[in-house]
């Protein structure tokens, strides 16, 4: 992207992703030099002062290496150069965020109501476990009456939680880096997310292993139950 030489008016050279290198431009076909006389970070300081930049026909271009683009915000690029061999000043701002992209209304809207639809998926989830059976039918004293199949649907849906509360941290986590300019939070959140998406299998093989378990002895219930007998709810 190109930047107008003749414009008095700051401009802006774009939106790049934080750690990235910058490719700094001016076009001038008139101009016999160009140079970058400061770059200011968001939080005013000074990056880089006084660099030449390198000439290829008309164009100018000076590379603003990724250890000075950590920060979160707008950068100001001031330059100078010999417009019809007057010098010139010229200046123009470039954006750095976490994603190289501005987060458009529409893409906000999508975000907060993907959020809001896993968390009222959550609630309902969470509603619908509490209902229920966790055991096997029983009576006062114990006794298994009849196995209750329906029970392995709660560990099922708490795994579908799981699930919700990863795309939550994940959701969260991109919003946080998109609007918030202290990072802190955002990264507090995309590691949570990496954490609890990393033991994810750890979790599928152990309720695998227990589902497994669970109905090897319901199967031994049920045959029990077949013969007349009524066992206690634990096998001896």
């Amino acid at each position: 992207m190109f930047v107008s030489f003749a414009s008095a008016e700051i401009q802006t050279l774009g939106i790049f992703k934080q750690g990235d290198d910058v490719d700094l431009v001016q076009t001038c076909a008139s101009c016999t030099y160009n140079n970058i006389t400061s770059v200011i970070s968001p939080n005013s300081t000074e990056v880089i002062g006084n660099f030449p930049m390198t000439k290829t026909g008309s164009v100018y271009k000076f590379t603003l290496g990724s250890d000075n683009t950590t920060q979160f915000g707008t950068y100001i690029v001031n330059g100078i150069g010999d417009l019809d061999g007057a010098d010139t000043i010229w200046s123009y701002d470039f954006k750095v965020n976490y994603r190289g992209a501005e987060v458009t209304s529409s893409q906000s809207i999508l975000y907060v109501v993907l959020f809001m639809v896993l968390f009222f998926t959550f609630i309902l989830i969470l509603f619908g476990i509490n209902e229920l059976p966790e055991s096997n039918r029983q009576d006062e004293e114990g006794r298994i009456l009849s196995v209750t199949y329906l029970k392995y649907l709660r560990p099922a849906l708490w795994f579908v939680e799981w699930m919700i509360v990863i795309a939550i941290l994940y959701l969260s986590s991109n919003l946080a880096f998109a609007f918030l300019t202290e990072q802190l939070f955002a990264k507090i959140l995309f590691m949570l997310f990496q954490i609890t998406f990393g033991i994810t299998p750890i979790i599928v093989i152990v309720w695998m292993v227990w589902i497994y378990v669970q109905m090897f002895h319901d199967k031994q219930f049920q045959a029990m139950l077949n013969r007349g007998i009524f066992p206690q709810g634990k096998l001896p």
